[in-house]
């Protein structure tokens, strides 16, 4: 075998020549020339530029924007006291950022020792706070203070407390805390009035009351304050003030609202009926002066358990629930809810009958106590019957029989154009959200002889309080039909009128002639008929009794409930020239009676209170 011998290759030598020198010299050239250029453009900027692009800068950085809360409106009763208005608050506002982003936390043991010293902060539990948000430059750590809370603060951080050179550093380093204005709405009176008024929050919404209903004029617009940096490198400042909200003067009378709250108060423990109502109002503008129901609420804290209601069940409910059984007392019942009127409905129906020239003043019609209507026997509220009467005397002692006869004449459709007229299964317009139309037979569902005689005596037809106070008032004023508000006047804040709010006309119901006969008839009940317990000494009141009988309206049982009734009167005084109309139900007092006398005590007991105090003087002798 020969032997091979491995020859290596040696790898040749780079040589540094001279071409390759000459290129990294144009490569080094060209690098210092670029850098050289790069400086001086840098230099050029910076002398020439530097100013403009700096103040650039600083617009971007330092442009700030604050909305300037306005102020809503007032609401006033008719003599100017104030029933709801928005005082100013403070958020306590904290900038975490720029408390931890200081050196060595120099802010955070002084801002954090104020803040523990004038409010009501624990020190740990504000620290950790603080550093979990150290981020944030935004963090409202406390609302709707007062200005009393927080005005020795203020002395504080602005030096005027501290007497040493020790005291005057660490206040200079109290930093990030900020007071956030805006309006809070309060109602002086609590729960006065409360569902006619309603409720604001603090973002100025509203869903029910006058608060909604005018929740356009009692809103303002909100300004804004604007800071920038000029081309001077200054700081400007451009504010846009706020416009302040419209003041609302309701018809309400603040005194007459709180006889009838008191009055109610008194009567549910009297009588403790599942529910009272009033609405008193001025026959001959359609001015609401007073209205509500028992279920009253604080204004100031709306969303509060309902009396009622123990804490442990109201604990247990579900929020669909809580917010079922706050509804059921923040509606304003007067409007929202309907009920059949019983024999208050008697007078609209004798009305029309005069009208019409089917019946006159003289008209008799003998009543035996009953009626035979198709196969049907309806009975009269008097079963033995009051005999040959005339129309006065029927309405007086409430004879259904009597009804029953005019209703016949007067034929379904007439009669139906008469409610109509009267306002019946409509909405009154009253300045208010939430009324209900009631329930009337239209031409479509179509009335048989049978509703016809019912709906004539005030049965199986369904109004809410507005509606039989418009109706009523257009009965006894010369038939006229005023549209219901419960405000006067919009003016500004400083008294201007924006809007006057004055009687409005909607119809004509009734000639002069068939409006005095009517308050004839009216005089007569409270003289010698169901309504003698409304009489108050020294004054001529007019008026008439209803009692209706409670129906079930859902649930797999529907009729009439055994024992349960609504009664009611509605009055007016003086009869001959009405000032004043007031209107009261009870709902089903305690031992169940049908007897009118309950609710005709209530009556009285508010107007011997109302009258006075309105100035209505007495007319005849005690």
């Amino acid at each position: 075998m020969s032997e091979r011998r491995q020859v290596r290759r040696k790898k040749p030598r780079l040589r540094f020549n001279k071409r390759m020198g000459r290129n990294l010299g144009i490569i080094y050239v060209i690098i210092v020339g670029f850098l050289l250029v790069l400086c001086g453009k840098i230099a050029y900027i910076n002398v020439a530029k530097g100013n403009t692009y700096s103040i650039q800068v600083l617009q971007q950085q330092s442009f700030t924007s604050r909305v300037i809360p306005f102020k809503r409106g007032d609401i006033k009763d008719r003599n100017g006291n104030v029933l709801a208005t928005s005082v100013m608050v403070y958020n306590l506002v904290i900038d975490s950022k720029l408390i931890m982003n200081s050196e060595d936390n120099k802010y955070l043991e002084p801002t954090v020792e104020a803040l523990t010293k004038y409010f009501d902060f624990n020190k740990e539990d504000l620290i950790t706070s603080i550093k979990e948000r150290k981020n944030s430059s935004y963090w409202v750590a406390k609302k709707e203070l007062k200005y009393e809370e927080i005005e020795e603060f203020q002395d504080y951080v602005a030096g005027k407390l501290a007497k040493t050179k020790e005291e005057k550093e660490t206040v200079s380093n109290v930093k990030g805390v900020w007071f956030e204005k805006n309006y809070k709405r309060m109602y002086p009176y609590n729960t006065l009035a409360c569902s006619v008024l309603g409720y604001s929050n603090l973002n100025n919404e509203a869903s029910m009351g006058i608060e909604s209903s005018y929740g356009e004029q009692l809103n303002g617009i909100a300004g804004r304050e604007y800071g920038y940096m000029d081309a001077e490198n200054n700081m400007e400042t451009v504010v846009k003030d706020a416009t302040n909200g419209n003041n609302v003067i309701s018809s309400i009378d603040m005194n007459i609202q709180r006889i009838v709250q008191n009055a109610m108060k008194k009567y549910m423990k009297k009588y403790n009926p599942k529910r009272l109502a009033v609405v008193i109002a001025d026959p001959n503008t359609g001015e609401i002066l007073a209205m509500g129901d028992d279920t009253t609420f604080n204004l100031n804290n709306p969303t509060k358990r309902p009396t009622g209601y123990t804490k442990a069940q109201w604990d247990k409910f579900s929020r669909k629930k809580k917010s079922e059984a706050l509804n059921e007392i923040w509606n304003n019942f007067c409007i929202t809810d309907s009920f059949e009127p019983g024999s208050t409905a008697k007078p609209f129906t004798v009305a029309a009958g005069i009208e019409e020239n089917l019946i006159n003043q003289k008209t008799k019609f003998t009543c035996d106590g009953h009626e035979k209507v198709d196969i049907y026997t309806i009975d009269c509220h008097d079963k033995s019957g009051h005999g040959l009467i005339d129309v006065k005397t029927a309405v007086a002692q409430s004879c259904n029989d009597y009804m029953m006869f005019i209703g016949r004449k007067l034929g379904t459709s007439l009669f139906q154009q008469y409610q109509e007229r009267f306002g019946f299964g409509m909405k009154t317009g009253i300045d208010l959200p939430g009324e209900t139309r009631g329930i009337v037979y239209d031409k479509k569902s179509g009335m048989n002889a049978v509703d016809l005689a019912t709906n004539s005596f005030g049965q199986n037809f369904t109004v809410n309080m507005i509606q039989m106070v418009s109706g009523f008032s257009s009965l006894i004023n010369g038939g006229y039909y005023y549209e219901p508000h419960v405000v006067k006047q919009v003016v500004t804040e400083n008294g201007d009128l924006v809007k006057n709010y004055s009687k409005t006309l909607i119809k004509e119901t009734v000639t002069r002639d068939t409006s005095e006969f009517i308050k004839k008839c009216l005089r007569e009940v409270v003289l010698t008929g169901t309504g003698k317990t409304a009489a108050i000494p020294g004054y001529t009141v007019g008026g008439k009794t209803g009692t209706a009988e409670k129906v079930y309206t859902s649930g797999k049982v529907k009729g009439r409930i055994k024992n349960q009734y609504i009664l009611s009167f509605i009055g007016c005084v003086p009869c001959e020239n009405p000032q004043v109309v007031c209107y009261t139900i009870m709902d089903s007092p305690k031992d169940n009676t049908e007897a009118t006398a309950y609710n005709t005590e209530f009556w009285t007991y508010i107007m011997k209170q109302v009258l006075p105090y309105m100035g209505i003087e007495k007319t005849e002798k005690e």
